[in-house]
């Protein structure tokens, strides 16, 4: 049997998995003949794993919620079930909630050190993966079905089973310490304050609380520009990218997923896709610096 697997905290993302599963039933089982599977709160970490690895498809769908952690190994559940597919090489579909547009309870947020580490997963994920972000219920079954023709197409069933690799470096998590969690919408100052004094000669002028653009010098540009490149197309034009991150950097994401577009000539969509990605590992690399990691 062609099983698919969802991986989600349950009780945040329960409307999500849901709408998932009912959709899921009507139209992949008839076009792919797979069907979904998931794990329930109380199923065993061994059960977990093995309905990941024996899964034509791994989808992780990541709300705000880290999730329980293990505490054996110090991971969630869901980053668990994640590394497992990356080890057995399982086709992997990666969903993240849109912070800007999704309507989200505050009690499915998490807060302190749990927020850090999904930040960070986060950010690991956004640059292992082509991430697609989802705004509603309907917007991910949207986004799923169209994906899973890709990862489940007639010579992606017919292809061997492969074997364990070693999972890569950059996704192993391992939650660290924090002193302090810095909101997703990040101000300009706290960004200023951010960035090490190694990387600007001068002082940087202030940023009207109401600015719509975050001024990069050269040496905070090429700073920035570091830390993003592993998400950016090949040789990606420097004034587009500028012009995005400073809009960016002043948590004008609209405006900056535009001028990207029209910048480098792509897609609104594909824009917004890519800003998202910046963002995330912007946010990360405001919790290390602020966290002297």
């Amino acid at each position: 049997m062609t099983t698919v697997f969802v991986s989600s905290t349950p009780f945040d993302l329960a409307v999500h998995r849901k709408r998932l599963s009912e959709e899921f039933a009507r139209e992949a089982a008839a076009y792919f003949g797979a069907t979904l599977t998931s794990a329930l709160p109380e199923t065993p970490i061994e059960d977990r794993l093995r309905l990941v690895r024996s899964a034509k498809a791994y989808i992780g769908v990541f709300g705000m919620v880290f999730g329980d952690v293990d505490a054996s190994t110090g991971k969630s559940l869901i980053q668990l079930e994640y590394l497992e597919a990356q080890l057995y090489c399982v086709p992997t579909l990666i969903y993240l909630i849109d912070e800007d547009e999704h309507p989200i309870l505050p009690k499915n947020v998490d807060t302190g050190i749990a927020a850090q580490w999904l930040a960070d997963f986060k950010a690991q994920l956004s640059q292992s993966h082509d991430v697609r972000f989802f705004d509603s219920p309907d917007d991910l079954v949207a986004k799923i079905q169209n994906d899973l023709h890709r990862v489940l197409s007639p010579a992606q069933k017919a292809a061997p089973a492969a074997a364990p690799v070693s999972a890569p470096a950059s996704v192993a998590v391992a939650p660290v310490t924090v002193a302090a969690v810095v909101t997703p919408q990040a101000q300009p100052a706290a960004l200023s304050a951010a960035v090490p004094e190694t990387v600007e000669t001068a002082a940087v002028p202030a940023v009207k609380k109401n600015s719509q653009r975050y001024l990069l010098t050269e040496p905070r540009f090429a700073f920035f520009k570091s830390k993003v490149l592993p998400v950016l197309p090949p040789d990606f034009d420097d004034v587009t990218l500028k012009d995005a991150l400073e809009l960016l950097l002043a948590s004008n994401t609209l405006s900056a997923a535009s001028s990207l577009a029209r910048g480098a000539a792509m897609p609104l969509e594909d824009a917004v896709e890519l800003i998202r990605k910046m963002e995330l590992i912007i946010i990360d690399t405001i919790y290390k610096q602020k966290n002297g990691g």
